[in-house]
This record gives structure tokens, C-alpha cells and sequence, in this order.
């Protein structure tokens, strides 16, 4: 049986005058997936600027595929990680960059506030040097300039641009936190996620879309009656992993709705219609 052509014969092809040639070479790297990355990278990198161009398309489409597989594996699992789901949201919004370490910088800030904690913090010391790392030094807030843009809702680029939404936002104190060793859950509340960070005898609720400011019972209750939510332990109650990412690809199915983005989002809801 004939062999069907590899990745490293078709990528040149990608020149080719004739624009039928030319998809029906990009469909062939397309059904090689990830055996073609390599010689599409080499192709992107390269001198040849149609080829490079070309290239660089097909690494973004296999990226987006990618990304949209891994989430309808994690959407049934019970278990998920927020971090494998946001990183494949990544991919599917093409906002992953291999040349930023994400879980590198991640692992730096975890160091930066360990430094900052004796060995049985309190939930207030471990919330000021959470808030300290991301919200000083690191400069981590709210996206209040275009709010609905969908990139906000990228873990990638909020850690590269220190900007993004509410739950983006959380997941980044929830990642550096845990990696710090804190005891740390997403708290459900209606149009903005808060963070408990919990402590030996005490526990503190942090907003770090407002630069991790803490926030006391009753400030978390004037927030429901201003959103006309009546108060209920549901929303103190901490949420699994697996519903902060579904509850971020509705951020995200809405962002891209707003931006006339209409069939992407479409894509996006379709997932979680049969997860």
C-alpha cells in the first residue's frame, strides 16, 4: 500500500501557485495533526515568507483542534483541572505562546509569596502576600478596558499582559496559591468570582479583579443584594474546578457573541451541549 506523503514533502507544496493545490496540501497536514507541527514550525521560522505565512495558519488551526479535543475531555471528567482547561482555551483562542513559560511564571510567583509566609500562615498573612506578589509587584487587575474582549478570558495572556477577568483572575491567586502550598477554592458568585483563601483557624474571601482586596461577610452580601441575588451559603461554598470551566467558556461563548463572533461561539456552547 502507497504511503501517503509526509508532513516534510507537503509543507513546501504550500508555494504552490494554484490554490486548490495549495488546500488540498493544507488538508492533508491537517489530517497528519500533531505529526506535521514539527516541519510546519521549521516552515514558520523559515526564510521563505509566503511559506512562513501559510505555515503559521495551519499551526493556529491544528492548535484551535487541538485545544476544542482537550476540552470535550476534560468537560467529562468531574475531576478537570482549571489549568489543562484554560491553557486548551489557549489554544482555541490562539492566545498560547511557546515562548512564554506560563506555568514557569506561574511557579515564580508561587516561590515569590512562600517567601512571604511563615509555615502556618493565617488566611490574612497568606491573602496580604498573595495580593503583595500578583497585585503589586506582579501588577495583576481587573480588564476594565474592553471587558467582553475574548482574550481577557486567557489564561496566557493575563499572566503576559497582568490583565483579565474576574474568574481569569482568580485562577491565576488559585494557581500561584496552591503552588504555595495555600489551601485556596473559586467562590461561585453571580457575575464576578471571588477567592477564599483558608488558614489554620480563619478563612478570607479576596477580589482580584480589585487588586486582591479582601472583602468581609458584609461586603459580600451588599454585592448580592446590589446584583438583587438573595444571600445563600451556595455562594461561600467552594466551587469544583470542573464548574469554573464551564462557567469560563460561557465567558467566553458571550465575549465572541458580542464581538459578531457569532458561529465561534456556537463551537464553544457546543461543547458543553454534549459534554
Amino acid at each position: 500500500m502507497e504511503q501517503p506523503p509526509s508532513a516534510d514533502t507537503l509543507v513546501p507544496l504550500l508555494g504552490d501557485g494554484s490554490a486548490v493545490s495549495r488546500r488540498t496540501v493544507k488538508e492533508a497536514l491537517l489530517t497528519l495533526g500533531d505529526g506535521a507541527i514539527p516541519a510546519l514550525r521549521h516552515a514558520a521560522d523559515g526564510p521563505d515568507a509566503v511559506l512562513r505565512a501559510r505555515a503559521r495558519q495551519i499551526l493556529i488551526e491544528l492548535r484551535r483542534r487541538r485545544g476544542l479535543q482537550q476540552l470535550r475531555e476534560l468537560l467529562v471528567d468531574p475531576d478537570a483541572s482549571l489549568e489543562a482547561g484554560l491553557l486548551a482555551i489557549d489554544e482555541v483562542l490562539g492566545a498560547a505562546d511557546p515562548a512564554l513559560d506560563v506555568a514557569g511564571q506561574l511557579d515564580a510567583w508561587a516561590a515569590a509569596t512562600r517567601d512571604r509566609l511563615d509555615e502556618r500562615a493565617s488566611a490574612e498573612a497568606a491573602g496580604a502576600a498573595l495580593r503583595q506578589v500578583l497585585a503589586v509587584e506582579a501588577g495583576l487587575r481587573g480588564a476594565a478596558n474592553d471587558f467582553h474582549n475574548s482574550l481577557h478570558v486567557s489564561l496566557t495572556r493575563a499572566v503576559e499582559d497582568r490583565r483579565g477577568l474576574p474568574l481569569t483572575l482568580c485562577a491565576v491567586y488559585a494557581l500561584v496559591g496552591r503552588r504555595a502550598g495555600m489551601e485556596i477554592a473559586l467562590l461561585p458568585f453571580p457575575a464576578h468570582v471571588l477567592l477564599m483563601v483558608r488558614g489554620e483557624s480563619s478563612q478570607q474571601v479576596l477580589d482580584p479583579y480589585s487588586g486582591g482586596a479582601p472583602l468581609d461577610e458584609a461586603a459580600c452580601l451588599a454585592r448580592l443584594r446590589q446584583l438583587g441575588v438573595a444571600p445563600s451559603s451556595h455562594w461561600f461554598e467552594p466551587a469544583p474546578d470542573a464548574e469554573m470551566l464551564t462557567r469560563q467558556l460561557r465567558n467566553l461563548a458571550a465575549a465572541m457573541r458580542r464581538h459578531g463572533r457569532n458561529r465561534d461561539a456556537v463551537e464553544i456552547m457546543a461543547l458543553l451541549e454534549h459534554a
